[in-house]
């Protein structure tokens, strides 16, 4: 027996400064985000959605062609009882660019800038390392809440394999930088302490010649030219994840899995949910999308099958076998099943087990691809919530 309770939808996004919604791939995140962004704009706030996503599933659905790395204002007025509403606006993640603007902030010096933006693997480490898209994507969120120009923040976190990896990012990163072999590179920086980086680089010039000599390649060398420009700034780098961490940790932030009824993506929530637990990270419920849900009792009553097949009767001018009536039974029965599927696998789950709050919203029979979409999902997720949420 399922114990847990419906999800206050409402309460989410009236009262949380930021949601960060996260889970697998193609169970409708995206979709879920922008919801959630739209239902709180449609009661009075300021609202930012961001993707990390870099395909262009939530500009599409706003009705933009394309997302930037600033703020976009999204036109919500046209649609039906918006009009006064708050303020709606979208933006996805740069991550080279929010990366430079780290290294413009902590960089020690125009010399340490330019050698760390010149440097190849700097290139490639902003751009496309695994993990720099996840950690850069915190670092944004930061600085969003830092300005304070929004009452709310939805954050679509990259869909990925393991959806811990928006958690794991800060780690894998910083693990990159404490590496063995890093730290015996960066040995003798630490010795000479803030005597400067221009001097390390010219020490460390006859070890780096020797290292391309070695192994044949420049790489090597601009790897360790990289990290020896890098290594003043770590700890403010570390310093600055630090201080994302105690933002989501605050009693206004939640995070909110996002999953389907299948097995595989149930799976993957409850790991993220154990992680999350394992962490102490805020958890606001439970968002399953796609959710097969009965019209009906199980078996109704022999009154109302002979009512179906009064009306089918009429219709079913042919005699076509099976029966129309006949048909519609079957569908009838299938749909139950689904709905009895759904359900167990969901009362089945550790989350539903410890009582966490859950929202189910009902299978759409077409795909989601305009704000009308938007705010049909909207109303699904406002549903149960004191008042149906009419406003939307």
């Amino acid at each position: 027996m399922n114990t847990s309770p419906s999800l206050d939808v409402l309460k989410l996004v009236d009262e949380q400064r930021i949601l960060l919604c996260c889970g697998s791939g193609g169970v409708g995140k995206t979709t879920t985000a922008a919801s959630l962004a739209l239902l709180a704009a449609s009661r009075g706030r300021s609202v930012l959605v961001l993707t990390i996503d870099p395909a262009k599933r939530l500009a599409q659905a706003m009705g933009l062609d394309q997302l930037s790395h600033e703020p976009q204002a999204i036109d919500i007025t046209g649609l039906p009882g918006l009009a006064g509403a708050g303020s709606l606006h979208g933006m996805m993640l740069d991550t080279k660019r929010t990366f430079d603007q780290l290294v413009e902030k902590y960089a020690t010096s125009e010399e340490v800038r330019q050698a760390i933006f010149g440097n190849h693997y700097y290139q490639h480490l902003s751009a496309s390392l695994a993990g720099s898209r996840e950690f850069m994507a915190m670092e944004r969120v930061y600085e969003i809440a830092l300005l304070d120009q929004y009452d709310l923040v939805v954050v679509d976190t990259p869909p990925s394999q393991h959806a811990m990896d928006f958690i794991d990012a800060p780690k894998r990163m910083f693990d990159l930088f404490e590496g063995r072999f890093i730290a015996l590179l960066l040995k003798p920086y630490r010795a000479i302490g803030k005597r400067g980086f221009s001097l390390l680089r010219r020490g460390s010039e006859q070890s780096l010649n020797f290292l391309e000599k070695l192994t044949g390649s420049q790489f090597i060398v601009e790897l360790s030219q990289f990290f020896l420009a890098f290594a003043d700034m770590f700890e403010g780098f570390k310093e600055r994840s630090e201080r994302v961490r105690e933002l989501l940790m605050q009693s206004d932030c939640s995070f909110l899995l996002v999953c389907a009824p299948e097995p595989a993506s149930l799976e993957q929530a409850e790991r993220f949910f154990q992680r999350l637990r394992g962490e102490d990270l805020p958890i606001g419920g439970m968002i399953i999308n796609r959710v097969h849900q009965a019209s009906g009792p199980e078996q109704p009553d022999a009154d109302s099958w002979r009512a179906v097949e009064a009306l089918a009767a009429t219709i079913d001018e042919h005699g076509s076998q099976p029966s129309l009536a006949q048909r519609l039974q079957l569908t009838y029965a299938e749909q139950q099943d689904l709905a009895h599927e759904d359900r167990e696998a969901i009362a089945d789950t550790e989350v539903a087990r410890q009582g966490i709050a859950i929202r189910r919203v009902p299978h759409f029979e077409h795909d989601l691809h305009s704000l009308e979409d938007i705010q049909a999902f909207a109303r699904k997720l406002a549903e149960e919530s004191d008042g149906v949420g009419q406003n939307i």
